[in-house]
């Protein structure tokens, strides 16, 4: 039975205890108004059946006695007037006489009639005996008249008294056994209704005490559920198991922890990956994300393709920067070892004029080369430096999808805050219903509690995703000193192309000037001399270029990113 009350709803419960009281007032009612009913009959009894016919027996035992009273006036009356007087007194008692056993007869029972009977036989013969005695005292005959009042009639009278007597004892005798049993029926009344109100109570507080337990248990540990989920304690677990409202908000209490678990664990392994430099990383656990926890895991997927792509960018970069880098270098050293053959050769100028002609159109071949190489380095080096803009326009976007979860999280304080308001107007209400509303009035205000724990989880988890933010802060912050440090070499990109220029400037000059070599072999020597102090620092450069881009794939193939040729 006590499994079938856990399975009622509240409001079932809290009518079977007002049904237990209702049904027990109820008995006591039914039980009242019974005996009642039975003192009430005995009562009635008494008061219409053997009172009143005590009472006649004692008027007929004092009529019979105020006839004998007036027989005997009527006998020794002395004058005309007494007895005339006497006479009438004499008809008048004759007549309660008959009235009263008329009376009596009407109030008698079956076991009552014998009695009845046994009077109405001796007054008939009374009466014959008086009549008879009337007529000898109008005749004259008063000795004879009197001989019949002391004789007969005497014997009559006694056995009319003995009849009355037998009558008031016989009615007497019912009204106290009448008095008796309804002082039986009295006790046995206390002594039932102290039964029923015992039997009653004792059933009361068995029902009272089910039910407050079956409904306080389900509380106690919804309620300790909820503490340790406001102290970020999610391995917790709710036994109880119910048809009722505690049971189906214990279920999807649980439900809430073991969904915040799976989700809290997903997003620690997401983030947990990408701090590793693995931006291929995915939730492994999609369909949990529902309702509002979806755009979550939507910005964490938009977080990790968005520095996915960037990366990646940035690795294609860096590659096209390093090949572009080897290219000038081995420009600059072909440069600086052809200048350094021209250093070698200027002691052989004179004699060897047409082999310098040679030597220089080669040289100015060979700038016009390096300065095309050049330029197109140059025009790769402003491609990467548009492309870590984009990146650094990315890194931005990355925080300001941040700041849209920081929003989304406004929105479950949100969503708790109205929770509470909800819970609150429910407590009002309880509170208007009174003392049936107690119940509800509770679990209102466990369920405001609830909401404000999920405003503190929420705020815990706000703060995680700030810590995120910081961390996002901090890969935009790497990605500006990349981008400074790409500035600054294609700055000696530029220099590099503007000091290949001047070579070529110059071999054009030295080609121009071939007809004066023989008076300008001076000039011509410390020409040389400055293009091999300038191929060298472009070698240089190169190298310093080469390395600074080394450095920089190295740095970005410290992550694990998607192909983006895949999708």
């Amino acid at each position: 039975m006590i499994n079938y009350i856990r399975n009622l709803r509240i409001r079932l419960k809290l009518y079977i205890l007002i049904g237990v009281a209702l049904f027990g007032m109820l008995i006591i009612s039914g039980m009242s108004f019974y005996l009642m009913g039975q003192m009430n009959d005995t009562t009635s009894d008494i008061a219409e059946s053997w009172l009143p016919s005590v009472d006649i027996g004692r008027d007929l035992s004092t009529t019979i006695s105020n006839i004998r009273l007036n027989e005997l006036g009527y006998l020794t009356a002395i004058s005309d007037d007494v007895e005339k007087s006497s006479l009438q007194y004499l008809q008048s008692e004759k007549a309660d006489m008959a009235a009263l056993l008329a009376t009596y007869g009407e109030l008698i029972d079956e076991e009552e009639s014998a009695f009845y009977h046994n009077a109405m036989n001796y007054w008939t013969q009374y009466n014959e005996a008086d009549e008879r005695m009337m007529a000898l005292a109008k005749q004259g005959r008063i000795d004879d008249a009197r001989a019949i009042l002391e004789g007969e009639c005497v014997d009559l009278y006694n056995s009319l008294n003995s009849a009355f007597n037998d009558i008031i004892a016989y009615n007497t005798e019912g009204s106290d056994g009448a008095a008796e049993e309804s002082t039986s029926l009295y006790k046995t009344a206390v002594c039932l209704m102290a039964v029923v109100v015992i039997v009653i109570i004792l059933v009361g507080v068995f029902f009272s005490f089910v039910i407050i337990r079956l409904i306080k248990t389900p509380i106690s540990e919804i309620e300790n559920a909820a503490i340790k989920m406001a102290e970020g304690n999610l391995d917790v677990e709710i036994s109880y198991t119910s048809k009722d409202e505690l049971g189906v908000l214990a279920t999807h209490v649980s439900r809430l922890i073991h969904k915040l678990q799976v989700i809290i664990d997903d997003e620690n392994k997401f983030l947990a990956k990408m701090a590793e430099g693995d931006f291929t990383v995915d939730s492994i656990c999609e369909e949990e994300y529902t309702g509002g926890f979806y755009p979550l895991l939507v910005s964490f997927r938009g977080i990790a393709e968005k520095l996915s792509d960037t990366m990646l960018q940035i690795s294609q970069s860096s590659s096209q920067v390093a090949s572009g880098a080897d290219q000038v270098s081995n420009g600059a050293q072909a440069l600086a070892q052809g200048a350094t053959e021209q250093a070698s050769s200027v002691q052989e100028l004179a004699a060897t004029i047409d082999e310098i002609s040679n030597k220089v159109n080669q040289n100015a071949n060979n700038a016009r080369q390096a300065s095309a190489a050049a330029g197109c380095v140059s025009t790769k080096m402003n491609v990467n430096k548009e492309k870590m803009e984009q990146m650094i326009q990315a890194m931005s976007d990355i925080s300001s999808c941040s700041s849209e979860i920081g929003k989304i999280m406004k929105i479950i304080e949100d969503i708790a805050f109205q929770t509470n308001i909800l819970a609150l107007n429910a407590a009002v209400e309880a509170a208007r219903a009174g003392t049936a509303g107690k119940g509800f009035a509770v679990v209102a205000d466990e369920v405001r509690n609830l909401a404000n724990k999920s405003t503190e989880a929420s705020e815990n988890i706000s703060a995680l995703i700030e810590n995120s933010l910081k961390a996002v802060e901090n890969g935009t912050q790497i990605a500006d000193d990349t981008a400074q440090s790409l500035i600054q070499t294609v700055n000696d990109v530029n220099e590099m192309t503007a000091i290949i220029g001047q070579i070529s400037e110059a071999s054009s000059d030295q080609a121009d000037s071939i007809s004066q070599i023989l008076t300008g072999i001076d000039q011509i020597s410390s020409v040389v001399q400055t293009n091999s102090a300038t191929a060298e620092e472009s070698a240089a450069a190169s190298e310093e270029l080469s390395s600074q881009s080394q450095l920089m794939k190295g740095l970005v193939g410290r992550f694990k990113l998607k192909d983006s040729s895949s999708k």
